[in-house]
């Protein structure tokens, strides 16, 4: 009887114990700022969706997210500490590892890749049945728009209009105009009909490009030569994406246009445990991101690894690892 006293006292007592101690509390880390995109595109939605999933494993919501200068310009801000991850495209990360280039006359050997999502295709969108062929050979009086400096829209316009030695100085020297406008001072533009032409870098379907096109009657989708697409996917590693017919309005053949999959990257002075987790939260949360994106309907999380441009962040390849995606 004795024994079973000190047996139930005992047991009152590691459970009171137990009851007393508190919950390990979740991980703690400084603020981590990601530079995305417009916040009327694709990347700032999803960007956030993913800081919401990182922050569950972390007191104080330490992960936030801003508005970006695009593809070529988010490198420099993330390579110069001004932000801590970035989005941006494969061959703009490797020009900007390297330097003494074009797009970046300093080069930021530390920026490393984590993740690589969709991939989004340049959609140039015209008034009328023109080509590319038509705009070198008639120098029409074209009234142009595309993204701000540093954008991919105004980076990958500038290349196919050079692959066919088309200039924004010619343009302009023909009547026309070119502006460098966020993502809905195209569109206004576009609806308003200040411009003859529009380009955008985005994942297809696009809904915002189905209203445009939807907008005025006539509008077309550009398609660019198979040279020029060999060109572009030789120089910069692009890809080659074909947009079936009858995705947009007034679209009965397919369309050839380049695309990228956008990267998701750092530098080697973001710890490892952080990107590892910013990791998983990615690849382990494909329903979320479908729900906040339809671009991700065919994306899978083992492709994460791949066409990203420059080495992986050691945390992103111990999870890619762990998965048995790399060795």
């Amino acid at each position: 009887m004795q024994n079973l006293l000190k047996s139930t006292v005992a047991t009152i007592a590691i459970t009171a114990a137990a009851l007393a101690t508190p919950v390990m509390a979740q991980q703690s880390h400084e603020g981590v700022e990601i530079i995305s995109g417009s916040p009327t595109g694709g990347w700032y939605p999803v960007a956030s969706q993913i800081a919401e999933l990182v922050n569950a494993n972390y007191d104080g919501q330490p992960t936030s997210v801003v508005p970006g200068a695009g593809g070529v310009g988010n490198p420099l801000r993330v390579g110069t500490g001004q932000s801590d991850i970035g989005i941006s495209y494969g061959p703009f990360l490797l020009l900007a590892q390297q330097g003494n280039n074009d797009l970046y006359a300093e080069a930021f050997p530390q920026l490393r890749a984590i993740a690589g999502m969709t991939a989004n295709a340049l959609h140039v969108v015209v008034d009328g049945d023109v080509t590319f062929e038509d705009i070198a050979a008639n120098q029409p009086a074209l009234q142009t728009a595309t993204g701000p400096t540093g954008s991919t829209e105004l980076f990958t316009l500038e290349e196919v209009l050079a692959a066919y030695d088309i200039t924004f100085a010619d343009i302009e020297s023909w009547g026309g105009s070119v502006e460098l406008l966020n993502t809905s001072g195209r569109s206004d533009g576009w609806s308003n009909r200040q411009f003859d032409l529009v380009n955008f870098f985005i994942n297809p379907p696009s809904a915002q490009v189905v209203q445009l096109m939807s907008a005025r009657d006539g509008s077309t989708i550009m398609s660019i030569s198979p040279e020029v697409s060999e060109q572009l996917v030789n120089d910069w590693g692009m890809l080659e994406i074909v947009i079936p017919a009858e995705t947009y309005p007034n679209q009965p053949e397919d369309v050839i246009t380049v695309g990228m999959p956008y990267v998701y990257f750092a530098t080697t002075d973001l710890d490892e445990d952080f990107v590892y987790n910013f990791t998983r939260a990615i690849a382990e949360n494909r329903d979320r991101l479908i729900a906040t994106h339809a671009s991700f309907e065919g994306w899978q999380p083992e492709t994460m690894h791949q066409g990203l441009g420059i080495e992986l962040h050691e945390g992103a390849a111990r999870y890619y690892r762990e998965q048995g995606w790399i060795e």
